[in-house]
């Protein structure tokens, strides 16, 4: 009986070693195929060291028409006046004001967006659109395939059931790895092709509230003007890459071609993966180059490259006013913190002044030049929204618009502790630790 069960018992342990050995194995390879594409997109793009001077003797200010001229050589961005610009500020305004304009959608309503989870905030945005699509609106959903996959297979099919489109944008697959990292990181909303909102919300609770803590810090702009009809190309991208149907014809946007030449002069700046340099970076480094008095920044994930650092500090150096806003401790992504803290001691000896906000998590994603630019939407200022995924901004040159950005900028710094060396140098050997480790991985967030 031994001799007869010992070959059986043999193949059983060489079955279960085999099994054993790919259940290791196969997720190590896969971790480490994933780290190495990471890798790959970070570092094969091309960084931008010297803007150089050709017949002109300064780099355009930020609040110039020549600047609005650069900006649309180097980024494609075109930026037109005849626009109405609204600032809102934390996740209860812009959604109090979405549901206004869903509710009074005649034509079409599209939403794209990066971050969903199951809740009130995406119960009332199935309602609402659920709505306006049986009351004949073209109503489209798209959402990101990583985000958004919290949102349950029910949930969709009760927005398709009520007639609207609804789409994945890059599932996460595993023979897909090639897709996985490059996320569609955009905040979209247009309504009827005149309507459109851009920021850094997305649609869950944690917007509104969070454990009992205050909502979480959010900017987002509502506009009106012919940059909308670039919003919705955007989307119609968004949509023709999930599906393969590029919305044309039934999902109009009849923003009049000849825009008044009065109200804020703006424009929408959809980035994608880059190859060799990237739209982000080439903005950055005009806009920084051609500040004159102050740069306002707010980041939620603030983890700046070497190029980025490099033109934060030059422009202090000339004297102009560089401050960063970002969240502290209370940040839903700790590695983070650790990882914007690593680049922290530089900044402050190049004369750059950072602050942490305190109240709660800080998600806004803004920006202020001088008197009158201000660049609201999407974009973190890390590696992975600067050249790896899709990204969604509102440039604007608007006085009142920069000046209400700057009273909201100064209200969060009223809330918040600026950073100093001394404050870095007592740090305990956990935090000094943690921010070690992440200055070595820092460059692939």
């Amino acid at each position: 009986m031994w001799k007869r069960l010992a070959p059986q018992t043999r193949r059983q342990r060489q079955v279960a070693g085999l099994l054993a050995v790919a259940f290791f194995f196969v997720p190590l390879v896969f971790a480490l195929a994933q780290t190495w594409h990471r890798f790959a997109d970070t570092f094969g793009t091309t960084d931008i060291r010297v803007l150089r001077l050709v017949g002109m003797d300064s780099v355009p200010a930020a609040d110039s028409p020549r600047f609005r001229t650069a900006l649309a050589a180097f980024t494609q961005t075109t930026m037109e006046p005849g626009h109405r610009v609204d600032l809102l500020v934390d996740g209860p305004a812009t959604m109090a004001r979405l549901d206004q304009d869903l509710r009074a959608a005649t034509r079409s309503i599209a939403v794209q967006n990066y971050y969903c989870e199951p809740g009130a905030v995406t119960e009332w945005l199935k309602t609402r659109l659920a709505e306006r699509a049986r009351a004949g609106v073209a109503v489209y959903f798209l959402r990101d395939g990583f985000g958004c996959n919290a949102l349950t297979r029910g949930w969709m099919d009760s927005l398709r059931a009520a007639g609207a489109g609804v789409a994945t944008l890059r599932p996460v697959r595993w023979w897909a790895m090639h897709e996985s990292m490059h996320r569609s990181h955009v905040r979209i909303v247009t309504i009827d092709g005149r309507v459109g909102y851009v920021g850094g919300f997305g649609f869950a609770d944690k917007w509104i509230s969070h454990d009992g803590e205050p909502s979480w810090r959010e900017t987002a702009v509502r506009f009106t003007g012919p940059a909308v009809s670039q919003l919705v190309g955007a989307f119609a991208i968004g949509w023709a890459n999930a599906t393969g149907d590029l919305l044309t014809g039934e999902f109009p946007a009849d923003v009049p071609v000849a825009a008044a030449e009065s109200g804020a002069v703006a424009g929408v700046m959809f980035t994608q993966r880059a190859f060799g340099t990237s739209v982000p970076e080439r903005f950055l480094a005009l806009a920084l180059a051609g500040a004159r008095r102050r740069v306002y920044i707010t980041n939620s994930y603030f983890v700046p490259n070497r190029g980025l650092r490099e033109w934060l500090v030059a422009a202090a150096r000339r004297g102009v006013d560089v401050r960063v806003l970002v969240p502290s401790r209370k940040i839903d992504i700790p590695f983070s913190h650790w990882a914007a803290r690593s680049t922290f001691s530089e900044l402050l000896a190049g004369g750059v002044r950072i602050y942490e906000y305190r109240p709660a998590m800080m998600h806004a994603k803004t920006i202020l030049v001088d008197e009158t630019f201000v660049s609201v939407g999407s974009l973190n200022l890390d590696n992975l929204s600067l050249r790896i995924n899709d990204e969604a901004v509102l440039q604007v040159q608007d006085h009142a618009l920069a000046d209400a950005m700057a009273e909201q900028f100064a209200r969060d710094l009223a809330q918040s502790v600026e950073v100093t060396p001394s404050l870095l140098s007592h740090r305990g050997l956990y935090e000094r630790g943690m921010t070690l480790l992440a200055r070595l991985m820092r460059n692939l967030m």
